[in-house]
């Protein structure tokens, strides 16, 4: 993409099209900073760039003529990003170019527009360390999912079920233990709800 100065010009004044212009550069606008391009200057450029490039392309194809302006500039933005990206980013290992989702996991992983705010989209003035630097920053897919097969094995409880299973036992077999027993538990739940009432 160039970006210089002389270069940058704004689409003809259309009334009938103002807000529909309007709300495309809002969508390019917000769609610049969510991928943190936070110089003013450089998303001023940027955008007036890519809507230069959607009113191009609105006058030379009749196809998209009819499309809305905002949709237009969205996806000019994406394809100058993923351009920008596969001029700048190795391919993978079967030939194919990056998506514009690795692609935009990597420029956040190098922190370029943070660290270099006037390169993004902008190929003349990319310092040799952020390329680089998104170069090294491509996510690699690990190896291959294998499939493996886990028996399912008894939970160890410990000592646990043998106790309680010993005191059912001598419930079972003595049934006034388990009337004490049930006396008692209710005895003190009437003693502590005495002793917090008062």
């Amino acid at each position: 993409m160039d970006l210089s100065l002389e270069s940058i010009t704004l689409p003809p004044w259309d009334p009938a099209r103002a807000e529909a212009w309007n709300d495309a550069y809002e969508k390019v606008e917000n769609y610049l900073r969510a991928c943190r391009v936070s110089s003013h200057l450089q998303r001023a450029r940027l955008i007036a760039l890519i809507l230069q490039r959607v009113y191009d392309r609105t006058q030379s194809d009749a196809s998209v003529a009819g499309l809305p302006l905002p949709e237009l500039a969205i996806v000019e933005v994406r394809d100058r990003i993923a351009e920008w990206i596969g001029h700048h980013m190795p391919p993978r290992a079967d030939g194919h170019p990056l998506n514009l989702g690795e692609g935009m996991l990597a420029i956040y992983l190098c922190d370029g527009p943070t660290r270099w705010p006037y390169a993004f989209l902008d190929s003349h003035r990319m310092p040799a360390e952020y390329a680089e630097a998104l170069s090294t920053r491509v996510v690699r897919a690990g190896p291959d999912l294998a499939v493996s097969s886990m028996v399912p094995r008894d939970m160890d409880l410990g000592l646990m079920p043998d106790l309680v299973g010993s005191a059912m036992e001598s419930f079972e077999a003595l049934p006034i233990l388990k009337t004490l027993l049930a006396w008692l538990l209710f005895l003190g739940l009437l003693g502590f709800l005495f002793w917090y009432t008062r």
